[in-house]
């Protein structure tokens, strides 16, 4: 017979040990914790993919890494401000979501991964909330709220998404890189493949994946570029399964971008500035590119 001194032993055993074995873990391996901002506003413009914010945070033993994630995404038209859905070259959409990734690595040059999201759009997405509140803060255009009509709906999206990627070096502070990752997703649907050349000690491409080691100063140059394919994309046609978009528009399949980054890491802190010109979503975008800088900060444990 078990008594309850004997239970509530097992129960204190059991509990030291997962703390002991949780703690070991993390002695173990490494982490970091990432802060990862895009925005056009730093061309002085504010429409297309206006905004996205992703927030980061991995841990590394071996030779895997465990990445989650938590990121919003903010969509608008040229014309933000109108109140007439006829003169919209794209719909208002917001997109709010958190991911968890599995990387792999075979060797310092090369890997794949694979993970799984969930998120939301519509105003529980919370876009509509926080563009407006950033732009009262800042005083940008002079803190006039945008107008949000005809937004995409609220829905609740699954997805999952996976990648390879693989450097190749030419000399030692030369080296091509190359991604290959696909997304199925109800949000979105895409494959994509992003091709280019890094200048310096880094040997793949420094502005997606973390690097957990410890330089007292690197850094390295990346020109390349992105090619996709993307069937479907909720931001622009809406919901695969029903019609209730009171605003749609064409969605382009195929999709370039061009690609510049500066990369810096000293001791644990990095920095990466990637410039990412764009070509349209859809063909009735006033613009034929669309410019976006996006800024990282990580740090590493």
């Amino acid at each position: 017979m078990i008594t309850q001194e004997k239970k509530q032993l097992f129960l204190k055993t059991f509990i030291t040990t997962f703390n002991f074995a949780v703690f070991t873990f993390y002695l173990q391996a490494q982490s970091y914790l990432q802060l990862s901002v895009e925005n056009d506003l730093f061309f002085l413009t504010d429409h297309y993919y206006s905004s996205g914010i992703l927030i980061s945070h991995g841990i590394k033993k071996d030779n895997k890494t465990i990445h989650w994630r938590l990121g919003q995404e903010i969509f608008t038209p040229k014309k933000r401000f109108t109140d007439k859905i006829k003169e919209m070259d794209y719909p208002f959409s917001g997109w709010l979501f958190i991911q968890r990734e599995m990387e792999v690595f075979w060797n310092d040059k090369a890997g794949w991964s694979w993970g799984m999201e969930i998120g939301i759009t519509g105003k529980a997405s919370l876009a509509k909330n926080a563009q407006n509140l950033y732009h009262k803060i800042t005083n940008i255009h002079s803190g006039r709220e945008l107008s949000w009509i005809g937004a995409q709906p609220q829905r609740l999206h699954f997805g999952v998404f996976g990648q390879v990627f693989e450097g190749y070096s030419f000399r030692e502070n030369m080296h091509f890189t190359g991604q290959l990752f696909g997304k199925a997703s109800t949000h979105r649907i895409h494959a994509l493949g992003r091709f280019g050349i890094l200048i310096g000690k880094h040997k793949k491409l420094p502005f997606q994946k973390a690097f957990f080691h410890t330089s007292n100063l690197s850094r390295s140059i990346y020109i390349g570029t992105m090619q996709e394919y993307r069937p479907h994309d909720f931001v622009l046609s809406g919901s695969l399964f029903d019609n209730t978009s009171e605003f749609t528009v064409q969605s382009l399949k195929y999709r370039h971008a061009f690609e510049l980054g500066f990369f810096s890491q000293k001791k644990n802190w990095t920095v990466s500035v990637l410039y990412r010109s764009m070509s349209k979503d859809t063909p009735l975008q006033m613009y034929s590119r669309h410019r976006v800088l996006n800024i990282t900060l990580r740090h590493q444990f």
